[in-house]
């Protein structure tokens, strides 16, 4: 592990007036946070907390060693929460809800992916991990004809805090064209090549058990069927993983546009068909559907699903007919446009609950 130089480490920046999903801060504390979304307010960020200073921690970064308190699941994101100052989580008046929004005065630092992963090319890996987020960068780059300007290097290797032993390598993909085109031409990455190959099946048994722990609904032949979609790649059998990323002026929503009110008090499911999966790239998916009318909602039928549980994000696709469990919401314009119903998957109230499954 080597030492962060805080007064020249071109990864940290002057927070921006538009964050970015996957984007990473500290707070005066120097608490660690990851941004949560595309649908962002203007003075608070949403996000979770994923590390805290603690001296028995397995992360360090310079003389600070970090606990990890984020693992993927809404629980560990409600644990989070209540660890923090109280003017930290608002009700928020966007999606009807209290959640943690960290005002910006409270970041202290702030990391660009892009400039972490510049700092690696111009100044040469340090270890391991940034040489084959480096050889990432430089697949996608001299593969697919991305530049490197749109690349970033997520995770604790973003922040200088990983560890050899246990961090992944997690990168970041800018942009709605560059992102679609990693996702439709995944497989030419790896053709010739015998150091670089896809992510096999069998490499996401850990990531469909720990679903199935949290979501014991979806049986093992569920969760199979939407991993044979789920892509990334792995050089000498080290996976990557590589977020689709909007920039701020492509988000398909604008926080306080609209406001979400639950209709149901409990997770509903709805067979659906997909219409529209633009958007489920990206962090919420976001997907135009069509349902029958349904009595919960008076005889309205529902017309966007929303999906804030990564693990059902970023898989379905136009065409897909699906049962989706989740939240019916009644989302209300800021502007004269008739208000409509969306069903939202990964609310805190549905934890364990709210799921996605493809039918055939």
């Amino acid at each position: 592990m080597f030492e962060v130089d805080e007064l020249n480490d071109p990864a940290c920046i002057d927070l921006p007036p538009h964050v970015r999903d996957r984007d990473i801060f500290h707070d005066t504390a120097g608490r660690v946070f990851v941004v949560l979304g595309h649908i962002q307010p203007s003075d608070r960020i949403l996000s979770f907390l994923k590390y805290v200073p603690d001296p028995s921690g397995d992360w360090q970064s310079g003389a600070v060693k970090y606990k990890r308190i984020f693992w993927g699941s809404v629980s560990s994101t409600v644990d989070g929460m209540n660890l923090l100052p109280s003017d930290y989580i608002i009700s928020d008046a966007h999606f009807g809800t209290e959640l943690l929004e960290p005002p910006r005065e409270s970041v202290a630092k702030y990391f660009s992916p892009e400039f972490r992963l510049r700092e690696i090319i111009e100044q040469g890996p340090r270890d391991p991990l940034e040489r084959l987020a480096k050889r990432g960068a430089d697949t996608l780059h001299d593969e697919l004809g991305l530049p490197y300007e749109r690349i970033g290097v997520a995770g604790s290797i973003l922040w200088k805090g990983h560890s050899l032993e246990r961090s992944d390598i997690n990168m970041n993909l800018y942009g709605f064209d560059a992102s679609w085109i990693l996702e439709d031409h995944y497989e030419s990455l790896a053709e010739g090549r015998t150091d670089t190959r896809l992510r096999e099946l069998v490499d996401w048994r850990h990531a469909m058990a720990r679903i199935h722990e949290r979501v014991p609904i979806m049986k093992t032949e569920d969760l199979e069927s939407l991993f044979t979609r789920r892509k990334a790649l792995c050089l000498d059998d080290v996976c990557i993983g590589i977020t689709p990323i909007l920039l701020p002026d492509e988000a398909p929503i604008r926080y306080a546009s609209e406001s979400y009110t639950s209709v149901s008090s409990k997770p509903v499911t709805i067979t659906m068909d997909i219409e529209d999966a633009d958007y489920g790239l990206f962090h919420p998916a976001i997907y135009g559907v069509t349902t029958q009318s349904l009595d919960v909602i008076d005889g309205a039928s529902v017309s966007r699903v929303m999906v804030y549980d990564g693990a059902f994000g970023g898989l379905l696709r136009t065409g897909d007919h699906v049962e989706v469990t989740g939240t019916i919401q009644r989302v209300s314009s800021a502007s004269d446009a008739p208000p409509f119903y969306q069903v939202m998957v990964g609310t805190k109230t549905g934890a364990g609950l709210e799921y996605i499954r493809l039918l055939v």
